[in-house]
This record gives C-alpha cells, sequence and structure tokens, in this order.
C-alpha cells in the first residue's frame, strides 16, 4: 500500500490536456534550469549522487498508471542512463536557451518515472547548466522545490524522508461560516468569461518559451512599502504588462477585470515529496484597465487577501481531499471548459543556496507549461538575488511575445515608485 495519496482528477486533467494537444508545444512538463559557476562534473558522478537521494524522493520513483478511478501510483526504478544525460552546447548566447526548448520536445517512454536531468555544457567557459524535467501531473512546483533542496541543498529536511501514513483525523476542519464564504468567493469567480476567445485569433497549441528576470530587491522593496507580498507584486506586474499588450493587441482585454488562476499549495509536511499535485488552482480577478502600477498594487493586494487566509486554504484542502471523487471531477472538468480557462501565474522562492560539490548555483530558471485553453502561463523563481519568470504563451495572441520586456518595464516603473527604506539614501 503506498504511503501517499492516490492521483487525484486534478493529476488526470493534465495528462488528458497533454493527449489533446495538436502540438508538442502545450504538453504538460515543468521544471527549472540551474546556472551553476563551476568545472563542468563527471556524468557518472551525477548519476551516483542522484540514486543515492531517491529513497526520499518517491516523485522520482513512481510513475502514474491507470485512469479514472483505477488511477494509481506505482513504484519503478529509475535508468540513469536515460534519465541523466549529458550534452553540448555551442557557445552561442541562444544556444542554450534552443537546447532548453528542444528537450521540452523528446518523446519520454511511459513506463518510466517522468522526470529527467540534461548536463548541458560549453555554452559557457567558466560554468554548465542542469535542466530539470518533469512532469506537472507527476510534480508540482513544491515539489521541484523538495527535489532541488534534497539534490542540491546543503543539507537534507527533515520532511525530505518517505512519507508515514496520513492520519486524517488529524486534518484540521473548516467550520461551517468558513466553508460558506470560501464556496461563495469560489462560485464568484467560477462564471465564464469569455476573454481569450476570439474568431480572428483562435487559440493554438504553439507556444513562445521566453525568459525575463530582474534583481530581487527591487520587488522585496516593493513589497515591503506597499504591505504586500512578493507574490501580489509579482502578479501586480504581470497584469500591467497584458492590460499594456492588450491595448493595442486585445482590445477586449482593456477596461476589465483580468481573471487569473493562482495555484494555492495545500500540501502538508508529511506530502512533501510525495508525487501528484497537492495544489488547488483557483482564479481571482485582477484590476485590469489603465492605472499606475503602484495603485495596482495596492488593488490587488486587496484581492489576492483571501488566498492568504488559513481558514481559506483548509477548505481547499478539504475540497481536494474529501470531496467524493466524482464530484471532486466534476468540479475540475467545470474549469476546464472553453470560455474559463485563463492566464495561469505561480511563484516559487528557493530560499536555501544551492550547489553541487564546489559548483554553485548562482540563478534558477523556471520552466512552466501551457496546456490546451490557457493563453498564458507565467511561473517565478526568485533565488539568491534574481527574480526570473517563465512566460509560456500561445504564439496565436498578436504581439504577445512583447509581454516579458513589458513585465520588466512594469517592474521598473514599480520599483522607481517605491520610496526607499527609512534611514536610508534613494
Amino acid at each position: 500500500m503506498n504511503p501517499f495519496p492516490a492521483p487525484s482528477p486534478a493529476d488526470l486533467v493534465l495528462v488528458k490536456a497533454e493527449q489533446l494537444a495538436e502540438h508538442p508545444d502545450a504538453n504538460a512538463r515543468i521544471g527549472a534550469v540551474l546556472h551553476l559557476t563551476g568545472a563542468v562534473p563527471d556524468l557518472a558522478g551525477l548519476r551516483e549522487h542522484v540514486t543515492a537521494h531517491l529513497d526520499g524522493l518517491p516523485c522520482l520513483t513512481h510513475v502514474l498508471t491507470g485512469n479514472g478511478p483505477t488511477a494509481q501510483w506505482m513504484p519503478a526504478g529509475p535508468d540513469m542512463t536515460w534519465h541523466i544525460r549529458a550534452q553540448h552546447v555551442d557557445g552561442d548566447p541562444q544556444a542554450l536557451e534552443t537546447a532548453v526548448r528542444l528537450a521540452l520536445r523528446e518523446p519520454w517512454p511511459e513506463e518510466a518515472p517522468a522526470w529527467r536531468m540534461i548536463l548541458l555544457h560549453g555554452h559557457v567557459s567558466d560554468g554548465f547548466a542542469l535542466l530539470y524535467l518533469t512532469h506537472h501531473a507527476v510534480q508540482d512546483g513544491a515539489n521541484i522545490g523538495t527535489v532541488l533542496d534534497a539534490l542540491f541543498g546543503p543539507r537534507p529536511l527533515p520532511e525530505q524522508f518517505p512519507a508515514p501514513a496520513r492520519d486524517a483525523s488529524r486534518t484540521p476542519r473548516a467550520g461551517l461560516r468558513q466553508t460558506t464564504r470560501s464556496t461563495l468567493t469560489l462560485l464568484r469567480h467560477a462564471r465564464r468569461h469569455r476573454l481569450w476567445q476570439s474568431t480572428s485569433h483562435p487559440l493554438s497549441s504553439r507556444r513562445h518559451l521566453l525568459w525575463a528576470d530582474v534583481p530581487a530587491a527591487g520587488l522585496r522593496a516593493a513589497a515591503r512599502a506597499g504591505g504586500a507580498s512578493i507574490n501580489d507584486v509579482y502578479l501586480t506586474t504581470v497584469v500591467h504588462a497584458i492590460t499594456q499588450w492588450a491595448k493595442d493587441a486585445w482590445p477586449r482585454a482593456t477596461g476589465t477585470a483580468i481573471p487569473v488562476m493562482v495555484p494555492v499549495n495545500v500540501r502538508t509536511p508529511d506530502e512533501v515529496a510525495a508525487p501528484g499535485n497537492r495544489l488547488f488552482l483557483t482564479r481571482i480577478d485582477l484590476p485590469g484597465g489603465t492605472m499606475p502600477v503602484h495603485r495596482r498594487l495596492a488593488r490587488t493586494r486587496a484581492v489576492t487577501s483571501v488566498l492568504k487566509s488559513a481558514g481559506h486554504k483548509t477548505v481547499l484542502r478539504a475540497a481536494l481531499t474529501r470531496l467524493p471523487r466524482r464530484l471532486l471531477q466534476l468540479l475540475v472538468d467545470a474549469s476546464t471548459v472553453p470560455g474559463r480557462l485563463t492566464i495561469c501565474a505561480s511563484y516559487l522562492a528557493v530560499r536555501q543556496p544551492l550547489h553541487y560539490r564546489e559548483a554553485a548555483v548562482h540563478r534558477i530558471d523556471p520552466i512552466m507549461c501551457c496546456p490546451p485553453g490557457v493563453p498564458l502561463a507565467v511561473v517565478a523563481t526568485t533565488y539568491e538575488d534574481t527574480t526570473s519568470v517563465s512566460f509560456r504563451i500561445d504564439a496565436a495572441l498578436p504581439g504577445a511575445d512583447s509581454i516579458p520586456e513589458r513585465w520588466r518595464q512594469a517592474v521598473t516603473e514599480l520599483t522607481r515608485s517605491t520610496p526607499p527604506p527609512q534611514g536610508g539614501t534613494p
């Protein structure tokens, strides 16, 4: 008997969406590119290093089999000769990004655990990159953070050991008032918006994969000054970039709220390395229209306050784990119909310094998936001094490849309007 929860409809919908994709760009692979400074390591040693940590990471040693109520996690030993390989990259500035895009399209065997690691070298003279990829049905962002901490963190974390059997009676339960309040919030945001449905520009399965990064200090300063979280600042600047783009390219998204799907992590400590998603994808309607970015931050903070409520998270956790499977399936199906799908935005902070032997990680670029029907998916990762954002954008959106630069400009605009800390210099 597996000591972690069975696959849920939320996991299976990602498999189904990938099967319906008309182009491999819309597959459900996510991950990260770790940029390291130091000598290129030996491939055999890297394989041995990962093998030594597999016992504490069941998300790397199980596969999803079956469908619907028969779906289950089955143990499967990784073949390190396939799961971990090396690839030389030319010194051209765009060669590394090209290698990542090609790796995302490579077919994977169904019977193998859905992850792989590629040692990329040759693009810089004093370092290398580690590309870690996985399938979103098997791992979510919290899983990826756990894997990176376990493999490359300074010390193993207590929660990285095999998950014990869960005692459901110890799980907090929400009161009737909180359940009613959360249910009304979910229903209010469940209406169809049809914001991204267009006869002249129908959505496709082809994707842009673009990155942009900014100093993390600016986001932190803006969050402190605005009494907000870094995630609030990130969501504000993403929506600000979208509204700037939409003024000329997508008029129906101007002057209206922008619906955004945000994953709420409901994973418990005993599920930290278990396979599957332990997040509730919940929609919030962020302020659209034309306004200064600092005013947008204040209005965004008011909208996201519900996501920070411990009681609301308890209700979402109960919906994911305690609803009868048929009801949860109906909930997932209803949220993924055309006219309800919209932008997805997630955020992950990697708080421990990472390294592989003597080589230190100096930047992490995340990788997001963008399933069919989703116009744009973004994920931000803050690591040390840099926040890097991965944009997966439907190529059918006219001129949308300008959104990453517009996001960077929005961050610059917000940080310029942020007063310096008291006692500091401008």
